[in-house]
């Protein structure tokens, strides 16, 4: 479901493993991802979309709720053309910052 990728100094590369996102993933992987952050104690997060080729808008809302957990320290990286047409249509991008690259999210902080 995830991957996690320690870059060091609090700041770590999440993948999601999982071509769709859909509503009835959402509270597993809201689970999975809230306790990464506090085992780990993630300072910043980008999540890599490279896999992941549809998502839903509960999915979406996962990043909103991180993002404020994370005091807008959350990137999002690497997302498809679906993807992103969602992610701008639900206005996500105005909040969240989404990077072609997981190099370019990790370089933003």
């Amino acid at each position: 479901m995830i991957e996690v990728h320690d870059k060091g100094d609090g700041v770590y590369i999440i993948k999601i493993v999982m071509k769709e996102v859909h509503t009835l993933d959402v509270p597993e992987l809201k689970e999975k991802l809230q306790e990464t952050i506090i085992d780990k104690g993630i300072k910043k997060m980008v999540v890599d979309l490279t896999d992941v080729k549809m998502i839903t808008s509960s999915g979406i809302g996962i990043f909103l709720n991180i993002n404020q957990s994370l005091k807008s320290q959350l990137r999002l990286a690497a997302a498809n053309e679906e993807v992103k047409k969602v992610l701008d249509l639900t206005k996500v991008t105005s909040v969240i910052k989404l990077f072609k690259s997981v190099d370019e999210a990790l370089t933003s902080f």
